[in-house]
């Protein structure tokens, strides 16, 4: 039987859902090897946290495996990623979990950022077909593959639209009509994406390279100068969620450092708004993805039609699921 998946290769996390279980984890790939580790809690790993997979000769790493185990590891935030050996790579990790025979079909709806839609036939056309993956779980090698025998590649906020307005089976849950504007604030990029009584239009759509990484980045700046830590942008996901450090066994808070941050980026944001829409023209602006959360609470009081989307890590891959039971039907064959 053919699965169908969304899936959501973000710049800092991989949403992926086939509308049962979904999963999430950091967009980090690694040098992979075959080293015995130990661990006593193994046992309560999840199977997305503990992520190894062998495509062609090549062993990976992926996410906190990669963060823990890979002595070169990275987060692609290239502005042209999508032609990148990573995208692939983290694409196929997500769809492992799902993996359960030697044979695995798929259809899957995922999403490129508005202004990289011109790279979406390629996209499809390097993921769609047959591939071999090696799986390592529990010390085991599995052979499995992978038949994508269809694509569908969609400007990313449409996924936020469609959870919205789109239930489960891809049926229209909520009323159409109006304009509705989608800010998606990701971790590298934000997308600003218009639609018309349901229609995308792309003319008033916008891709802007300003995200999370951009207040990242005043965070990593702060450590560096004030305790000498020097991080990469995946070790300060955690440390932005707990809004803690620890510098030679000693916790600091720095909540107010990450508020600052977050509150620029609230501003900046804001500005990019503005700047490309007459925001009065639209009925309802949904607020969207893992920056938008972030900064929703500077966000929204300026908005009076604004509103937060239920879920916003994960709302795009959910609507993509959507489309995808609207688009091939909930069977998927």
């Amino acid at each position: 039987m053919t699965k169908l998946i969304g899936l959501d290769v973000g710049y800092g996390f991989v949403k992926v859902t086939d509308g049962r279980i979904g999963y999430s984890f950091p967009s980090v790939v690694g040098e992979g090897h075959n080293k015995p580790t130990f661990n006593v809690k193994s046992a309560e790993l999840s199977v997305i946290d503990d992520l190894k997979i062998g495509i062609g000769n090549d062993l990976y790493f992926v996410g906190k495996s990669a963060i823990r185990h890979s002595k070169f590891a990275h987060r692609d935030l290239s502005y042209t990623r999508a032609v990148s050996d990573d995208l692939e790579i983290l694409f196929f990790s997500a769809l492992s979990p799902f993996c359960s025979n030697p044979i695995n079909k798929f259809r899957v709806v995922t999403g490129l950022p508005v202004e990289r839609m011109h790279l979406a036939d390629d996209l499809a056309k390097r993921v769609k077909g047959e591939k071999m993956i090696s799986l390592y779980t529990d010390g085991k090698i599995q052979e499995v593959k992978i038949d994508i025998d269809d694509v569908e590649v969609v400007p990313q906020p449409l996924g936020t639209y469609w959870s919205v307005y789109l239930n489960g089976l891809g049926q229209i849950a909520e009323p159409l009509e109006g304009h509705t504007g989608i800010v998606d604030v990701g971790f590298r990029t934000t997308d600003l994406a218009a639609v018309e009584d349901s229609e995308y239009i792309p003319e008033k759509s916008k891709t802007v390279p300003i995200g999370l990484v951009t207040a990242y980045s005043d965070i990593a700046n702060y450590l560096a100068t004030t305790y000498g830590l020097e991080k990469e942008s995946y070790d300060l996901d955690s440390i932005v969620i707990k809004r803690k450090i620890n510098v030679a066994g000693e916790t600091i808070d720095i909540s107010g450092i990450i508020n600052k941050a977050f509150e620029k980026l609230a501003v900046n944001t804001l500005v990019i708004i503005n700047s490309n829409w007459k925001t009065t023209d639209f009925d309802s602006l949904i607020l969207s993805g893992g920056g938008g959360q972030a900064i929703s609470s500077y966000m929204l009081p300026q908005l009076s039609q604004a509103k937060l989307t239920a879920e916003p890590i994960t709302a795009n891959c959910r609507g993509y699921l959507a489309w995808a039971n609207r688009h091939w039907g909930a069977m998927g064959d």
